[in-house]
């Protein structure tokens, strides 16, 4: 009896701490919703296999990237104002592979701005991942439709056509609003 007691009193402690983390996407996460995890190429294709059915908002980013980290938390908000709507937001950060003090500090960002959905971090060689991915600069967001089909790229790769919040929250819109 003292057993179960002590069991009992140790998940009702733990549980706040974040031990059964659970996003809103039914993808592993780690032990917080906001920590990085590690991808392959591989990985990666298998994540966004999981999203078919559904829309998909991604957002390409790194944090040596001033206009993705002004851009993340207009992310994090339209993931609260759409995700019991069935749209699935997941980031993928492209900081150098190995670099641990920038992927803590990535960790540490999305930490602070409470970024609750699946956070990745492309552990293959920066400038392999930007050719495989098919990225000319950051930030990048990627709007998928709910067959799995890329319906919209929007990338700030042209310094005089910069996208918006706006933009993004449109495109998501506009598939909310296809049969």
């Amino acid at each position: 009896m003292r057993l179960i007691l002590r069991v009992l009193l140790a998940l009702c402690l733990l549980a706040p701490a974040g031990i059964w983390a659970e996003s809103s996407n039914d993808l592993p996460v780690t032990r917080k919703p906001s920590d990085l995890q590690a991808v392959s190429f591989e990985d990666w294709d298998g994540v966004l296999e999981k999203q078919l059915g559904h829309i998909t908002v991604v957002d390409f980013w790194a944090g040596w990237c001033s206009p993705c980290i002004e851009r993340f938390p207009h992310m994090v908000e339209m993931h609260h104002q759409y995700k019991d709507r069935g749209v699935r937001f997941i980031s993928l950060n492209l900081d150098e592979q190995g670099d641990e003090e920038s992927i803590q500090w990535a960790n540490d960002f999305l930490e602070r701005i409470e970024a609750v959905f699946p956070n990745y971090h492309m552990n293959e060689n920066m400038t392999a991942a930007f050719e495989r991915l098919d990225l000319l600069g950051l930030p990048t967001v990627r709007i998928y439709a709910t067959d799995g089909s890329e319906a919209y790229r929007l990338s700030g790769d042209n310094p005089y056509k910069q996208f918006t919040e706006k933009d993004v929250e449109d495109a998501v819109l506009e598939l909310l609003s296809q049969p």
